[in-house]
């Protein structure tokens, strides 16, 4: 998210010819997260969406590395099936009277610490598929496959436009008359003056100390994605006093 100073700077650099009263902001997604690798160094085998894909929420985007957590896995399903057996034999001795308390619950232990063994080897195994966290379009592609990749470090940035909000900062005179799911309606210059309608969906309870004006989103809807990140957009909110 922008800082207020830097905000004001891009919408300086970009402004436009602002009509009696407008009040000039900027267009964000309603979503953006940049995917990062979940794991320790390691090898990237594969991945599987380029720059300006669509991708849905729980889509493997990118593989890595996992041959080794695989056969973990494979092992621990194995321990987990032999000290079941083991228990059920130790707890049929015991029902019978032929074996001891404690053999049968030093068995039911081996089978208990077997189970939570595959668990962390499974959890292992699955944190080497990554998933995209939204559904949206894949805007950079920071890997490739072959590279090598450490935790927290990038692989790629997805934004969701489907909806955007419009960022403004007015004098707070304007707080007594705007409120939350207000309909305002805004226009887009770089798009022959389009005009949507949007709704406030957060009207900011603090005002900025350094420049005495306070924030507000307003929500629109975007189906089409013709409305992109990054334009500037203009509304009147003198007409709502």
């Amino acid at each position: 998210m922008y800082s207020f100073p830097l905000l004001l700077a891009l919408l300086a650099l970009g402004s436009l010819p602002l009509r009696a009263e407008e009040t000039q902001g900027l267009v964000f997604p309603i979503k953006s997260v940049s995917v990062s690798s979940p794991v320790l160094q390691e090898v990237i085998e594969s991945v599987n969406v380029e720059e300006g894909n669509d991708v849905t929420e729980g889509q493997v985007i990118v593989q890595l590395r996992h041959a080794k957590e695989e056969l973990t896995v494979k092992e621990g399903e194995r321990v987990v099936e032999a000290t079941e057996f083991v228990y059920k034999g130790a707890k049929s001795l015991f029902d019978q009277k032929m074996g001891s308390k404690e053999q049968m619950l030093k068995t039911q232990t081996d089978w208990e610490r077997a189970k939570i063994q595959l668990a962390l080897a499974q959890e292992q195994l699955k944190e080497k598929t990554v998933r995209s966290p939204l559904s949206g379009i894949v805007v950079k592609k920071y890997k490739e496959a072959g590279e090598s990749v450490d935790r927290v470090e990038k692989l790629m940035d997805i934004v969701n436009i489907e909806q955007v909000y419009v960022q403004f900062y007015l004098d707070p005179k304007l707080l007594q008359v705007l409120k939350e799911e207000q309909p305002i309606t805004v226009r887009i210059p770089v798009m022959n003056d389009a005009q949507f309608t949007g709704k406030i969906n957060f009207i900011d309870p603090r005002i900025d100390a350094s420049s005495g004006l306070f924030r507000i989103k307003v929500l629109i809807e975007n189906p089409d994605r013709k409305i992109k990140a990054g334009m500037r957009a203009l509304a009147d909110f003198a007409k709502k006093k």
